[in-house]
């Protein structure tokens, strides 16, 4: 732990302070976890955004981001997935696209108010990719990271449509692996983190309002033994995040001009509910003490499991005490809404090179921080 944390809840100022120099000191792990983000980077911005966070939460050693694989056939969304990576120097990071690839852009159809942004992002930003072609399928890279991940050691993340997950727990065995895709999770993945649903029942768009019956296989048929936790709507509906952005974020940022893109008429602050569901896929509701913080999230149910109707796709949690490798999160009691904004708020801004910083800056952004109230 780099800070021991108070008794009580944090003000907002030491909120930022605390983080600001937690991940300023913070040490790479010899062995941090691996994570895949699986997501449907193409219409809202906050994916983008989650996976800004998940890039600086890997560059500080919190976990390490493997890979990304989209579930939206824009090739868009592996481009953009790749400037944001490139801007954070992360043009390691391994990137699937599903198939077949469209040119397609985002229309705001419900409201006509929100912009397009990803093929912006993929034009306008510097990456190391030429063409979304050059990605193998989702279901190819899921495998080639799985066959080579320790026992138990692999985090998915998944923010978007279930697709890639559903194709992935159909594979058979190829000469990637002997193993069927079941059977690498089963092995490999200690946990799998769901943006989706609504708790405990309740209707939600990435389970709902596109394919209910692929969010209904993946998960009635998700291996026993792997646990997941369901971030739904109902906790990331409340977090409004994005508000800095134009005062404090880099101007050469991509989350900036992205945010910008999509708001209505330029207005960052948006609902948050994949950047909580990274926060928690990179932090557990332990690992808040390595960013120096009091933990902010927890389980909401001690057993039971989730139910997702294959013809509407609306979810409903079924109360079984034999079922205890399922949960739903929710804040902790003594943690408030502006609490996670904050913490949220300062990833979003930080700099692709915060890591390197020199401790003027360091001391610098602390007092900044600290006069913000």
């Amino acid at each position: 732990m780099l800070f021991p944390f108070l008794p009580h809840l944090y003000s907002l100022a030491l909120i930022r302070a605390t983080l600001t120099l937690a991940l300023a000191q913070h040490q790479l792990h010899i062995h941090a976890k691996p994570i895949i983000i699986d997501t449907d980077i193409y219409s809202d911005v906050d994916d983008l955004g989650a996976l800004a966070i998940a890039n600086v939460l890997s560059n500080f050693g919190v976990a390490e981001l493997k890979g990304v694989v989209v579930s939206t056939g824009s090739e868009y969304g592996a481009l953009t997935v790749d400037a944001v990576n490139t801007y954070y120097d992360n043009v390691h990071v391994k990137i699937g696209a599903i198939r077949p690839l469209t040119q397609e852009t985002f229309v705001d159809r419900w409201g006509w108010t929100l912009g397009e942004y990803a093929s912006k992002v993929a034009h306008h930003f510097p990456r190391a990719l030429r063409n979304a072609t050059e990605t193998p399928n989702p279901v190819t890279l899921y495998r080639e990271i799985l066959a080579d991940a320790a026992l138990n050691s692999l985090t998915i993340i998944s923010i978007g449509f279930l697709t890639n997950l559903a194709d992935l727990l159909e594979s058979g065995m190829d000469e990637i692996s002997p193993a069927t895709g079941a059977d690498l999770i089963s092995y490999k993945v200690a946990e799998l983190v769901v943006m989706g649903g609504n708790y405990p029942s309740g209707w939600e768009y990435n389970f709902a309002g596109v394919d209910p019956k692929v969010a209904h296989r993946v998960i009635s048929n998700w291996p026993k033994n792997v646990p997941i936790t369901y971030s739904g709507y109902e906790l990331g509906s409340q977090i409004w995040t994005g508000q800095h952005l134009a005062q404090e974020a880099p101007a050469d940022s991509p989350v900036l001009a992205a945010y910008q893109w999509y708001g209505n008429r330029c207005n960052t602050t948006l609902k948050s509910y994949d950047p909580v569901t990274v926060l928690y896929g990179f932090l557990g509701v332990d690992g808040w003490a390595e960013l120096g913080l009091p933990p902010m999230l927890e389980y909401a149910n001690a057993d039971g499991y989730n139910s997702v109707d294959a013809v509407d796709g609306i979810n409903t949690w079924i109360e079984d005490a034999s079922v205890r490798n399922q949960h739903w999160l929710r804040l902790r009691p003594d943690i408030t809404v502006s609490d996670v904004e904050e913490v949220l708020n300062r990833l979003l801004v930080q700099s692709p090179h915060a890591a390197e910083s020199r401790q003027g800056e360091i001391i610098e952004d602390l007092l900044r921080s600290q006069l913000r109230i």
